[in-house]
C-alpha cells in the first residue's frame, strides 16, 4: 500500500484533535463525553475534517447544491420561504452543530418548524427582538434575516458555542444582529453554569440549573438581568422575546418583570417536563398574558403550563391580552390554526 494512504487518516486525525482550539479557560476533555467511539466512528470522523481541511480554501466557492449534499464539509444553505436563506457552519470549534445538519437534511422546518411558523409572522412585524438561549443562532438568525430593519440581539453565554453563533451571524453578513456572551437571569454577575458534556456535537442543553443533566462540566459564566440590560442599551422596545434557558426560564423572567410590564413583547418560552413553572405562569397571568400551547398542528389557548419534553410540544407562546386581535389577524395571513377556547 501506498505510504500516503496510510499516512492520511493520521494527517485527518492529527487535524481534528488539533486544528479547532478551544478558548483558553476551557478544556476540551471537560466538555467532550466520556463514552467510547469506535475506531471506525473515529476514522470517519477524521477523513471528514480532513476533507474540511482540504476544502475549507474554496468552500465558499462551492454552489450551493454541491455543498448541501456534502454538509460535514463545513456549510450549508437553508432556503425557505419568501426568498428567506439562512447560511449556516455544520462543523465548529467542538464539532458538528446537530442543528444545522438536521436542517440540511429534513430542510427549512426541520428543526422546531412548529415554533418558526410562529416566530417568522412576529419578528416581520417587529422593530426589537431579543433571543435569550440563542445556542449557534438558528432564531436570532431567522429574525435578523427575515427582517432586515429589525434590530436583533442575541445572548448565548457559553464560549465556544457563542464563537459559532458570531460566525454564523459573519456567514450570513449580518448587521442588524448582536451577540451577548452573557447568560440572562435574575442577577447581574457571575453564575456557574453546567455545560452538558457530549461526544455526538455541540451540546444544545447546558443550563445554570445545577442537577439539570448529570454529565456536565461547571464554568463560571456572566450574568444580567434584561431589565437592566434594557436599561443599559437604552432601549426604548421590544416586540417579540423568546427564552430558551433549560430550565432557568423563571430566573430570566424574574430578572425582566419591568420590561415585560412596560414594553408587551409577544414571548416564546419553553417550558419543559419535570420543571416547576409556577412563577412563570402567576407572573404572565397577573401581566394580564394568555397562554397559547404551540402544537405541531396549531396554536391552542390554555390556562395552565404543561411542561413536555418532545421536541415540537415544549414551547409555548406568551401573548398580551390587549394584542389578542393582532394574534388572530396574523395567524390568518400566516394559515396557523388557532384554536383560542382555553383548555
Amino acid at each position: 500500500m501506498p505510504p500516503q494512504y496510510v499516512l492520511f487518516p493520521i494527517k485527518c486525525m492529527w487535524y481534528k484533535h488539533h486544528a479547532y482550539r478551544l478558548p483558553r479557560n476551557i478544556q476540551r476533555s471537560s466538555v467532550m463525553g466520556p463514552g467510547k467511539v469506535s475506531v471506525g466512528k473515529r476514522l470517519g470522523e477524521a477523513v471528514k475534517a480532513g476533507c474540511r481541511f482540504v476544502c475549507r480554501p474554496i468552500l465558499p466557492m462551492l454552489p450551493d447544491s454541491l455543498s448541501n449534499q456534502l454538509p460535514f464539509l463545513g456549510r450549508v444553505c437553508i432556503n425557505g420561504p419568501d426568498h428567506l436563506q439562512l447560511r449556516l457552519h455544520t462543523y465548529g470549534p467542538h464539532g458538528k452543530d446537530r442543528i444545522a445538519l438536521k436542517l440540511s437534511k429534513r430542510g427549512f422546518w426541520g428543526y422546531e418548524g412548529e415554533t418558526v411558523r410562529v416566530f417568522l409572522p412576529l419578528v416581520k412585524q417587529a422593530s426589537t427582538v431579543i433571543d435569550i438561549g440563542a445556542n449557534t443562532g438558528l432564531f436570532a438568525l431567522l429574525a435578523a434575516s427575515s427582517n432586515p430593519a429589525c434590530r436583533v440581539v442575541a445572548f448565548e453565554p457559553v464560549p465556544f458555542i457563542f464563537d459559532m453563533l458570531q460566525a454564523n451571524i459573519r456567514l450570513n453578513h449580518l448587521t442588524n444582529l448582536d451577540a451577548i456572551r452573557s447568560a440572562v437571569s435574575d442577577t447581574t454577575g457571575e453564575t456557574s453554569f453546567f455545560v452538558t458534556r457530549t461526544s455526538v456535537g455541540i451540546p444544545t442543553d447546558s443550563s445554570s440549573c445545577a442537577g439539570f443533566r448529570d454529565d456536565v462540566a461547571e464554568l463560571r459564566l456572566p450574568t444580567v438581568t434584561l431589565d437592566e440590560f434594557m436599561t443599559r442599551q437604552k432601549l426604548t422596545g421590544l416586540d417579540v422575546l423568546k427564552i430558551d434557558a433549560e430550565a432557568a426560564e423563571a430566573s430570566v423572567i424574574r430578572g425582566a418583570v419591568e420590561t415585560l410590564r412596560r414594553h408587551r413583547p409577544f414571548v416564546i418560552c419553553e417550558v419543559l417536563d419535570n420543571v416547576d413553572h409556577d412563577f412563570v405562569e402567576r407572573t404572565f397571568a397577573i401581566l394580564a398574558y394568555r397562554f397559547y400551547h404551540i402544537g405541531p398542528t396549531h396554536l391552542e389557548r390554555r390556562e395552565r403550563l404543561t411542561g413536555s419534553l418532545a421536541v415540537d410540544r415544549r414551547n409555548y407562546l406568551f401573548a398580551p391580552a390587549e394584542k389578542t386581535n393582532a394574534l388572530f389577524a396574523l395567524c390568518r395571513n400566516a394559515s396557523i390554526p388557532l384554536q383560542d377556547v382555553a383548555a
